[in-house]
């Protein structure tokens, strides 16, 4: 199914390559599985998602997620959200998308960076729409890390990891292995912070010919967890 590109740029020639860079990741999933896909591509960084308090970081490059109301885009970009409540009645608040797949200007300022991240963010819409289960169970994983001293970081959910491995396939495929390796070997000598770094070590070090069953090792994750006692984290 095909998805709804939006891209927000006051230069025309930028609209047109990042759009084009866009589908050209989405043409690399082949046959994307049913549901209103939204995928929007701003021309600023939206401040809340950056921040540490209330969003996800300064190292956040892109934001994914299901909706069903107006709730699940409380701290979204005021664009976004016209897009998709378009009637802006109390009466009638039903999205126009069922999944919305949000990219940071800066994100985009290079090629494999917006290739690496928006194929992470369609590769979330896949597990969301083909594998809800795992997607539960994950998200579960998450509020698990934020709430209980698990060790878990990001990278080291099954559906990141799967994310992750898909965004390095594609993103080698369009670019070749070169540019990718430049592209991460510059982000580990500068991260935004240590979190970042570890996750682009991470990356560095995935082997994209392995395969890897997010299935297979969410269940192990969610029984492992499940195994041990959690302490609750200290703030």
């Amino acid at each position: 199914m095909q998805p709804t590109i939006v891209v927000e740029h006051f230069d025309s020639d930028v609209c047109q390559k990042r759009e084009a860079a866009a589908r050209e990741v989405w043409l690399a999933f082949g046959d994307l599985p049913p549901g209103r896909l939204l995928c929007f591509f701003d021309d600023q960084d939206h401040c809340v998602f950056k921040n540490e308090n209330v969003g996800f970081g300064e190292a956040n490059r892109a934001v994914s997620g299901p909706v069903w109301t107006p709730a699940d885009l409380r701290d979204w970009p005021l664009d976004i959200i016209r897009h998709v409540f378009s009637s802006h009645s109390l009466d009638d608040n039903k999205p126009a998308f069922d999944f919305v797949i949000y990219v940071h200007n800066s994100t985009c300022e290079d090629p494999v960076g917006l290739t690496m991240t928006f194929a992470h963010e369609l590769q979330h819409f896949v597990q969301w729409a083909t594998m809800r289960s795992v997607w539960k169970a994950n998200e579960r994983f998450k509020d698990w890390a934020q709430n209980f001293e698990t060790g878990l970081y990001s990278h080291n959910l099954p559906i990141e990891k799967d994310a992750r491995i898909v965004a390095k396939r594609i993103a080698i495929r369009i670019h070749g292995r070169e540019a990718v390796d430049r592209y991460i070997e510059k982000n580990i000598a500068s991260p935004v912070n240590d979190l970042d770094g570890r996750n682009w070590r991470f990356i560095e070090s995935i082997d994209v010919a392995k395969p890897y069953d997010v299935e297979v090792e969410t269940e192990m994750l969610d029984s492992e967890l499940k195994s041990r006692p959690l302490a609750y984290r200290q703030t």
